[in-house]
């Protein structure tokens, strides 16, 4: 009987329709029959026939009629995660983003679902792992080097990591294929094995827990008015300026308490691995709801903090810009710390900017957006100026902290004794590093380069080693013995005699973060000294040890890439040294100076955050450069209104919106072809500008030619003209072009 009652209430079930999503750049959806029974919703991810294929889709519509003839329809297979349901918030913002980045929903919606969350249940993964001794396995690298180079890096990065790695990440780091280790485990000398996923709970150290402070007078002000949007729940965008060690944290952490207090949940988005422990740290401390989702964590990980977000297990969602798609509901609260950070830009499809979606979700929920920077974007100001966002302004560094001083030292004065193994130390940053050396204080050295040497030149005939693959010096890496290609992973011998005119030496041009920890080594051996760049710092959970390490006062001396340059809050360091503020200054696009000044000021702010007074010394080849002279000043002021001057002048952001159309190919007349019929097809605008097709500042990459094209839309009107022209671009892809439409570009190389 009951059987009976089942088909009759199926038969008299309404027929509904579902629109699917794929993961394919289709800008469209399709319709498929959802059968009587199955348990489709909207935000649910379900398995389809597609051209004679299987492939999974997201429900983005259910109806009840069908414009779509009956005979060309055909059923959904399966409802893959049931429970697993996407908040309709989440829902609309992939449709946004699909809209304003050119991209199909189906691809914007892949991006906000975390790879683990896709799979029922755990999987195990394919590792490899050394079968030779380890001594052996050094002389097998040494010999593969010259006639199977791929195998050899392969196997050296199996020896520095020390255990079985997951071969994704391996091929990932090596830049190499299936073939090498496929050929090394047929070889005997690795060993292929199956690991099950773990998924260990995160424990947030109490080292980095926040103490609670009274605020400060602007730190009040500050929260008292995102408050009152708060109460009256109306969305608003905040950008908070304040300098380097003002409490914006704390600002922040008091704001959340609010929005907890009112039963509504928040998204903390960072912009880098290395912040995310001291930030989760912090807000573990005060919160015991919190939720990670970041690079660093493994993809169970990954997705078991998802689905503590999912279940409502946890209410703030803490990480990198995926974290700003969390399965929360009832947002209130959206903290984009770091705002200026180009991170927080996706390099792949979808090509969103996090703050822009962070903006757009905020609409969506009804929710407040803090915008926190020392140094905001120049369109974020822009906003703030014009009256679209709302500034909130801290001007002094909150509790015991000072500004600290800052010296600026032209290394052109310095003499041959300033030099030290290859590199220049001023006699000022010798001898400060010397004092701080013996009053066990800390000193952080920044390089935003790493590797040994950049470049390797012949003195001869001016030749430099190139790769053979990319329009890039490689870089040497003495540590490794290795040249090494920073875009392809490419490795080579060090060559004993220059390739174009036989010269017996070639020479070390200029300064790498792995040179700079040599030096300091021989000026003081008595020194603990640590390095914090890509090369160091692959290993999993190796930023936390490092950090950690650090705050205990375990090292002296840490050195590092822009990984180093923010966020990071250590009382004991009381100096700071730029090793060369020119490093970026000088590169091909319109951006340089403003990273830069950036990045000083932020490293900057390193020195003197507690009760010690700080000291910055700034290396630099152009010391009259407007850049580095705010950042000596800690003005930000006086570098924007310089800088917008420029942006003014030649139309760049914020006083327009850029679109850039890629086109890459391994033939390069295919590429410049297709770039100048672009160009050829673009409508005539007079309030759009199109520079190009022009070879991009890196030719080629990996083999592949590149020639671009730049679009400067200065108004919303135009923008949306240029978007509603350009939205298939990408279709115009095939196996041997591939065109990419990058909209707010954060690079231009």
């Amino acid at each position: 009987m009951a059987g009976e009652a089942e088909a009759k209430a199926a038969s008299t079930e309404e027929q509904r329709y579902a629109q699917v999503a794929l993961k394919l750049p289709l800008r469209r959806e399709f319709t498929y029959r959802v059968p009587a029974g199955m348990p489709a919703q909207v935000g649910c991810r379900v398995r389809v026939p597609f051209r004679g294929r299987v492939l999974p889709g997201v429900v983005t519509e259910l109806n009840t009629s069908c414009e779509v003839a009956a005979e060309k329809l055909r059923d959904l297979e399966k409802v893959l995660d049931g429970d697993q349901l996407m908040p309709e918030a989440v829902l609309q913002l992939a449709k946004r983003m699909a809209q304003d980045y050119g991209c199909s929903l189906g691809e914007a919606l892949d991006a906000t679902l975390p790879a683990a969350t896709k799979r029922s249940a755990a999987r195990r993964i394919p590792h490899v792992e050394l079968n030779i001794p380890i001594e052996i396995a050094r002389q097998t690298i040494e010999e593969l080097e010259e006639k199977a180079q791929p195998r050899a890096r392969v196997l050296r990065r199996l020896l520095e990591f020390g255990a079985p790695m997951p071969i994704m990440q391996l091929r990932q780091q090596t830049g190499t294929s299936d073939s090498p280790w496929k050929t090394l485990v047929k070889q005997g000398m690795l060993k292929r094995l199956s690991v099950l996923e773990k998924s260990e709970p995160l424990v947030p150290d109490a080292a980095e827990a926040a103490e609670r402070h009274n605020l400060n007078e602007e730190q009040s002000k500050a929260v008292d008015r995102v408050g009152e949007f708060l109460d009256a729940k109306e969305h608003r965008v905040f950008l908070l300026h304040g300098v380097t060690g003002s409490g914006k944290t704390e600002v922040y952490l008091r704001i959340l308490e609010k929005v907890r207090e009112m039963g509504r949940s928040g998204i903390v988005l960072v912009p880098e691995i290395s912040l995310t422990p001291q930030t989760v740290g912090r807000f573990a401390s005060r919160f015991p709801d919190v939720a990670v989702l970041h690079s660093g964590l493994t993809e169970a990980e990954r997705g078991r903090q998802w689905r503590r977000l999912q279940r409502g297990e946890a209410k703030i969602a803490i990480g990198a810009r995926s974290a700003l798609f969390a399965p929360l509901e009832n947002v209130g609260l959206i903290v984009l710390d770091e705002e200026q950070e180009t991170s927080f830009k996706q390099e792949s499809t979808p090509r969103y900017h996090a703050r822009e979606m962070a903006i757009a979700r905020g609409e969506i929920e009804g929710a407040c957006v803090v915008l926190g920077s020392a140094t905001p974007t120049l369109e974020s100001y822009g906003r703030a100026k014009r009256g679209v966002y709302e500034m909130l302004s801290l001007h002094s560094r909150a509790g015991l902290g000072t500004l600290p001083r800052v010296l600026v030292e032209d290394l052109r004065s310095e003499g041959k004794d300033s030099r030290v193994g290859g590199m220049i130390f001023s006699r000022t940053l010798r001898q400060m590093m010397e004092e701080r050396l013996s009053t066990r204080d800390q000193i952080i050295l920044f390089l935003n380069r790493r590797g040994y040497s950049p470049v390797l030149i012949c003195p001869a005939c001016g030749e430099v080693k190139k790769c053979r693959r990319c329009a890039i010096s490689m870089t040497w890496h003495a540590r490794r013995s290795r040249l090494i290609c920073h875009y392809c992973c490419e490795e080579e011998r060090r060559p004993e005699l220059c390739g174009h005119c036989e010269h017996e030496r070639m020479h070390e041009l200029g300064s790498g973060t792995e040179r700079v920890e040599t030096a300091v080594k021989q000026l003081f051996p008595t020194a603990i000294v640590a390095r914090m760049d890509a090369d160091t710092m692959a290993e999993r959970g190796a930023h936390e040890r490092v950090l950690s390490a650090f705050r205990k006062r375990h090292i002296d001396v840490l050195i590092g890439t822009q990984m180093i340059a923010k966020g990071l809050d250590f009382p004991d360091v009381t100096l700071v040294g730029v090793i060369s503020a020119d490093t970026g200054l000088f590169f091909p696009d319109f951006r340089a100076a403003e990273r830069s000044f950036q990045l000083l000021y932020q490293v900057a702010g390193r020195a003197g955050r507690a009760g010690k007074p700080g000291t910055v010394v700034i290396q630099t080849l152009c010391p009259d450069n407007y850049a580095v002279q705010a950042a000596a000043a800690l003005d930000y002021e006086s570098f924007v209104q310089q800088e917008l001057q420029f942006r003014r002048l030649t139309g760049y952001p914020p006083y327009s919106r850029l679109v850039r159309i890629l086109c890459e190919s391994r033939r390069e007349p295919e590429a410049k072809n297709a770039a100048a019929k672009i160009r050829q097809g673009m409508p005539s605008n007079a309030d759009f500008e199109v520079l190009g097709p022009a070879p991009a500042a890196l030719s080629k990459i990996k083999d592949r030619y590149r020639v671009h094209l730049l679009l400067k839309c200065r108004t919303p009107d135009s923008f949306r003209a240029a978007m509603k022209h350009l939205a298939a671009i990408e279709d115009r892809s095939n196996r041997n072009l591939r065109v990419v439409l990058d909209v707010d570009p954060t690079s231009l190389l």
